[in-house]
């Protein structure tokens, strides 16, 4: 996860607005130096499930990402960001406390709305 050393170094500089195309440029290198793929099979709204990214590799990609940008994040980060898009614009947030279009577009949804809604998911 070479792609990720460095990264609160390289977009506290940057502008605003071009720090979470940084970080999806960074997500998909990781992604292609881990799965071993060419740069041009990922799309930043690829999902990492489709990708093979596992919860182990996730949990592990989480913790790269807090001690490289020095923030707290939730585990189950990249199942509930599922690409590296959505997943960009929330960490940015996160990460530099900033309001982002998926933060703002997205409504939020208490622990008991998705409980449920996994529950219907599978006939519970």
């Amino acid at each position: 996860m070479n792609a990720l050393v460095g990264l609160r170094d390289r977009l506290t500089p940057a502008a605003p607005s071009a720090r979470q195309g940084l970080l999806v440029e960074a997500i998909l290198q990781v992604l292609c130096d881990e799965l071993g793929c060419d740069p041009n099979e990922l799309h930043p709204r690829s999902r990492f499930e489709t990708l093979g990214i596992d919860s182990k590799r996730a949990l592990e990609f989480k913790e790269v990402l807090e001690e490289e940008l020095g923030c707290a994040l939730r585990t189950t980060l990249l199942f509930d960001f599922p690409s590296p898009e959505s997943l960009a614009g929330h960490v940015v947030g996160v990460a530099f406390g900033e309001a982002t279009p998926e933060d703002a577009s997205e409504p939020q949804e208490s622990p008991e709305e998705r409980l449920r809604r996994k529950l219907t998911k599978y006939d519970l």
